[in-house]
């Protein structure tokens, strides 16, 4: 209702927590070069800074000369799984194929996590990616960059 203190809508946020100068979204990332090769696996890690973050999305994509696969031999097809946890949580029980974990991204459709995770200061969120075939890329490399994103709201404090 018009007037009426709403912020028991989120059982994460209190009416203190409702000053609009206070939560502004904040992105994390990072780039994993991925194997090449069926089964390659690599880990990376996003170190959240020492403020409160209620992390919401998360993202994915392949880096490079993804339009044009032909000549390159990359396709921004989400065929890697990515495993997610923290230092103390596994978010995921195994590798789950990326569209799945975050939605398809060749529509820009992004998904919401389940329920959002507060973190209250400083994580290490690590991602193990593993590529699921193995592709041939022109000029031959043997690795391809994947980016991995964040996306949520930081506690910014009182201004």
């Amino acid at each position: 209702m018009y007037g009426q203190d709403n912020s028991q809508s989120s059982r994460l946020l209190s009416a203190g927590d409702m000053d609009p100068e206070r939560w502004k979204p904040l992105l994390y990332s990072a780039v994993a070069d991925v194997p090449v090769a069926a089964n390659g696996q690599v880990r990376v890690s996003i170190q959240t800074n020492n403020k409160p973050y209620i992390w919401t999305h998360f993202a994915h994509t392949i880096l490079g000369n993804t339009e044009d696969p032909q000549t390159s031999g990359l396709f921004n097809d989400g065929q890697y799984l990515i495993q997610v946890s923290d230092e103390l949580i596994n978010y995921t029980d195994q590798g789950i194929h990326a569209d799945l974990i975050a939605g398809l991204k060749i529509r820009g459709q992004f998904e919401k996590l389940p329920y959002p995770i507060y973190l209250a200061g400083t994580h290490s969120i690590n991602f193990s990616i593993t590529n699921t075939y193995t592709r041939v890329l022109t000029p031959v490399s043997t690795t391809f960059a994947v980016q991995v994103v964040l996306k949520g709201v930081c506690d910014w404090g009182k201004l």
